[in-house]
């Protein structure tokens, strides 16, 4: 269904204004094309074609403020970490650690105290734990065993464990900060 509308510059569509008895419309739409009659043009629009522009702004609104969101909140200060920073995130160790917390074992965070509290004190006693893990941490490592200890995705290469291992014995090392 097409309508023709004559849209004045601020897009107060006149026959809208008009047919709907709004005063407010109206006054609006008078306002905006009476000093500026020569500025209106006729404009043809087929209201499917109004939902998708709307929707392909919101679409594009909400890619860019998610790309703001990831951007902004990217550590600039691990950027030399590529692998161990590029692992903690990509490979969901962030969704519990995030800055070194615990959010299922409040009490076994990635500090240096909980981690020396809990035997974790050197950066193969962390690459064990990435590896077979522990009570409700889960085992990724390809050697991880029982099925119910371990990851239901895909494991990690021992070099991932041994980057993995030692970008949280350094950040924690550094309270991470």
């Amino acid at each position: 269904m097409h309508t023709s509308l004559r849209t004045s510059i601020h897009g107060v569509p006149s026959a809208v204004a008009m047919k709907s008895g709004d005063a407010r419309l109206q006054r609006l739409h008078h306002k905006a094309s009476a000093p500026r009659a020569s500025m209106s043009v006729p404009v043809s629009v087929s209201s499917s074609v109004i939902i998708d522009a709307h929707r392909a702004r919101i679409s594009t609104v909400l890619a860019l403020s998610m790309a703001l969101v990831v951007t902004s909140t990217a550590p600039s200060a691990w950027a030399f970490e590529v692998d161990g920073a590029n692992a903690f995130t990509s490979r969901g160790c962030v969704g519990c650690h995030a800055v070194g917390g615990n959010v299922v074992v409040p009490s076994a965070t990635l500090f240096t105290k909980d981690l020396e509290r809990n035997g974790l004190a050197t950066k193969d006693d962390i690459a064990n734990l990435i590896a077979l893990g522990k009570g409700k941490m889960p085992g990724y490592g390809v050697a991880c065993a029982p099925k119910g200890a371990c990851t239901f995705g895909p494991r990690l290469e021992a070099e991932e464990i041994d980057a993995l291992a030692s970008f949280v014995f350094e950040r924690a090392g550094k309270d991470w900060k």
